[in-house]
């Protein structure tokens, strides 16, 4: 009856265990159109809204990737910003941007050592 949680067809993926910088993109993609879609919503916006356009960059560990060879931004009709946001989860799906995201899994990979080695220091200075 009862299992862990890493067990769970429904909640594995809420363990952190598998978190890498694709998932954590699109994941972060799907926050972004949401808060598209409700500007008042609380939370960290990758966009910039403007008259006409809107700016997009997509960030992982607060650090903006590459999405066009090397700009980290790129704009589009503010109409058509969920159409490019779905573009781009796609082409995370489809591996098209694995290259840029290289990087990044690097720092998650750096900042979890970090975190654990410095728990364990506490553990045994406590």
């Amino acid at each position: 009856m009862i299992v862990p949680v890493a067990k769970s067809a429904e909640f594995a993926s809420d363990t952190g265990q598998e978190r890498n910088a694709k998932s954590i993109l699109l994941d972060g993609i799907t926050k972004q159109i949401a808060l598209f879609k409700n500007p008042s919503e609380n939370g960290r916006r990758w966009f910039t809204i403007g008259k006409t356009e809107t700016k997009i960059t997509l960030r992982v560990n607060n650090q903006p990737i590459k999405i066009v060879g090397d700009e980290t931004s790129v704009v589009v009709p503010s109409e058509h910003f969920e159409a490019a946001m779905n573009h781009y989860a796609k082409e995370i799906k489809d591996g098209k941007m694995d290259p840029a995201l290289v990087e990044a899994d690097a720092g998650i990979i750096a900042r979890r050592d970090k975190l654990r080695k410095t728990r364990e220091d506490k553990k045994k200075t406590a």
